[in-house]
């Protein structure tokens, strides 16, 4: 009993000691403003003076609103921090988000081009300095226009040395600048030392409340969850599920990756700060309302743009087209039939995906503070946060000083790869594992000579728009040369038949038929998908793998019996030395018994390679094989799809 007692005495002790220094805190608080507007109020001037200091006042007070101004609008810096990175293709995102050209607002949280987490948070004392600064070294400004005075009699003497002292508070901003400002008028001198002023803003009140919202996120990844709830609810996004159907088995991630834009504009749009009931405020849907209580006279919003990159990768993918893995079955053929994804719509889609989202918090007064923060999915899961994430001021010091040590001279031609001539203009930059360091541009005879950083088995990267992007492998730890070949994309108008197996005629695309074709370059990876409704295709020149089919709506059901498969997605993985591997992850899907009316009624693959520079149009004949009425008849119609250019009709696509 007597340990009991001592415990709860100290516990009291406790409770009593933080009430004490919470009041002590408050008291300090409320002196120190207070001492504040004594000074002010105690800084004098002979009457004479009064529209000298009256103007000095009113100019450090524009000064502030406009160092404010820009602070609130970047992030909470005056000068952005910089990033050891241009933003360019491979960096999309950088180090800040750029809402439009010209305006730039840190990220207080993201993931680098390295793959390394940065944290980007100023604390108020750093706001505190940049603004100091900003008032020390534009005061001068408020010199111009004193030649009103200087026209009625006043002489003034004007500081060389301002230094200035910042103070924000939950409610207001304190500033106090030391600049000695001499005047005499007839025979009355004044000396100007201090000029201070009493800011009405909530931007102390604003800036907690941007800390807490990045606590928060980092805590519970809100905005990663509601992500991923939208993934899951749109019909848009090919997510997890088994549908019979034909036609929805296709998808472009280009496609996919504009209607996440627009669904992710709309649902962050609508996230709120929890609105207090006493506030009289109508109450929005609690889905959206974080559990951060909305401050008095501040006003919040989520915002994302499509017109702000987001960075989509999906697997399992073939160049543009979403597709689904193999699927295991004990009966081989029906396994074939099922893995025939335009009529099976089974998948299971794993995502990476990264965006900004833009958090802006307003007072009454019209302040404003703003930040962004990275959104990151990982394998369908929210980001992890690491408490050990990188702050700006000792980034990485490895990815840092990788991509400035270049003392590795390298010359680098960039060639067309149809026509052997030398490409100007194109972006040369070079991957180390994670780390990616931009080069420079090739000059007007396609070469860049410069240094790289010392890397062995890296991969210099060159792109530029109208080429397919490539690479080279190449060691910079001794001085060393590379060329790199890009593939140009050629603009074909696009016509699109069917062809009859039995008779070899070819005919236009009926209202009933779909037909899907995609193009494979062996060569160099590009793929492409087109429909009937496609009038143009970009191809590269090289050896390509097509495969064709042909859809329809049928009059009869066909019935496809129960059964059990599983599927498995290859994901990327990090390995040793940051070597991407694969690894497989697999979903059991159990399949009930259905009725299919859509259905593929014919389709070819086959290789294929044509010179294209000379080309202006491409024809595709998409072979028709019969109409199925049986489960069965669906399985020979795939079979048949492999050797369908052997049929002495088949026709390969022709070009003029």
């Amino acid at each position: 009993m007597k340990k009991r007692g001592q415990v709860t005495i100290f516990i009291v002790l406790g409770i009593v000691i933080l009430v004490v220094f919470g009041f002590l805190f408050f008291v300090r608080g409320n002196v120190n403003e207070a001492s504040f507007e004594e000074e002010m109020s105690s800084l004098t001037v002979p009457k004479e003076i009064e529209s000298v200091k009256l103007y000095f006042d009113n100019c450090v007070e524009d000064l502030v609103d406009e160092g404010l101004t820009t602070i609130g609008e970047q992030g909470g810096y005056i000068n952005l921090p910089k990033d050891i990175m241009f933003r360019s293709y491979t960096n999309p995102f950088s180090n800040s988000l750029e809402i439009y050209d010209g305006l730039k607002v840190a990220y207080w949280y993201y993931e680098s081009a390295n793959g390394i987490e940065m944290n980007q948070v100023p604390s108020l004392e750093n706001i505190e300095v940049e603004l100091e600064n900003y008032i020390n070294d534009n005061f001068k400004e408020c010199y111009y226009n004193i030649y009103s005075f200087e026209q009625e009699g006043y002489e003034f003497s004007l500081p060389s040395l301002v230094n200035s002292d910042v103070k924000i508070n939950t409610n207001n901003i304190q500033v106090s600048v030391n600049a000695l400002v001499s005047v005499n008028h007839k025979d009355v001198n004044a000396n100007i030392e201090k000029h201070m002023i009493l800011v009405d803003s909530k931007f102390g009140d604003m800036y907690d409340s941007a800390v807490s919202i990045m606590n928060k996120e980092n805590e519970e990844m809100f905005l990663e969850e509601k992500t991923i709830d939208m993934m899951v609810v749109y019909d848009e996004i090919p997510f997890s599920t088994t549908e019979f159907s034909c036609e929805k088995k296709i998808w472009q991630k280009s496609q996919v990756l504009e209607d996440m834009k627009g669904i992710v504009s709309t649902n962050i749009d609508q996230i709120r700060l929890d609105q207090p009931e006493s506030s009289g405020a109508i109450k929005t849907n609690d889905y959206f309302e974080i559990d951060i209580p909305k401050k008095a006279g501040i006003n919040d919003y989520f915002i994302y743009s499509t017109s702000w990159p987001m960075q989509m990768d999906v697997s399992p993918t073939k160049g543009d087209i979403l597709v689904g893995d193999a699927i295991t079955q004990s009966v081989p053929e029906i396994s074939k039939f099922l893995n025939l994804f335009f009529c099976l719509n089974n998948y299971h889609f794993v995502y990476d995906i990264k965006y900004p989202v833009l958090i802006r918090l307003t007072d009454s007064k019209g302040y404003t503070l703003q930040f962004a923060t990275m959104v990151r999915i990982d394998n369908n899961q929210p980001r992890e946060y690491n408490e050990e994430v990188v702050n700006y001021d000792d980034a990485d010091k490895f990815s840092k000083d990788f991509c400035e040590n270049k003392v590795m001279p390298v010359e680098t031609r960039v060639y067309d790869y149809d026509k052997f001539s030398s490409i100007a203009g194109a972006s040369v930059s070079y991957k180390c594992f994670s780390s990616i360091c931009y080069i420079g541009e090739t000059n007007e005879d396609g070469l860049l000579q410069a240094n790289f950083p010392p890397c062995l088995n890296g991969v210099v990267i060159a792109q530029k728009e109208g080429y397919e992007i490539n690479g080279e492998s190449l060691s910079t730890n001794s001085e060393s040369s590379a060329a790199v070949y890009l593939d140009k994309y050629y603009d074909l108008s696009l016509d699109i038949k069917t062809l009859d197996l039995d008779d070899g005629y070819t005919r236009l695309i009926e209202d009933r038929y779909q037909t899907v074709i995609q193009f494979e370059n062996l060569d160099n990876g590009y793929v492409t998908m087109v429909t009937q409704d496609d009038k143009t295709i970009k191809l590269t020149n090289g050896n390509y793998k097509i495969t064709e089919y042909l859809l329809t709506s049928s009059d009869l059901e066909i019935e496809l019996k129960s059964d059990t498969f599983t599927q498995c997605v290859s994901v990327p993985k990090a390995g040793v030395l940051g070597l991407f591997l694969k690894d497989d992850k697999c979903f059991d899907t159990q399949v009930e018994s259905s009725e299919l009316t859509d259905v593929i009624v014919g389709g070819a693959t086959f290789e294929w390679n044509q010179e294209l520079s000379s080309a202006k149009k491409i024809t595709v004949y998409v072979p028709y094989d019969m109409m199925p009425r049986v489960q069965n008849d669906l399985i020979t119609i795939f079979n048949n799809i492999q050797t369908t250019k052997d049929n002495s009709n088949f026709r390969y696509p022709s070009v003029e």
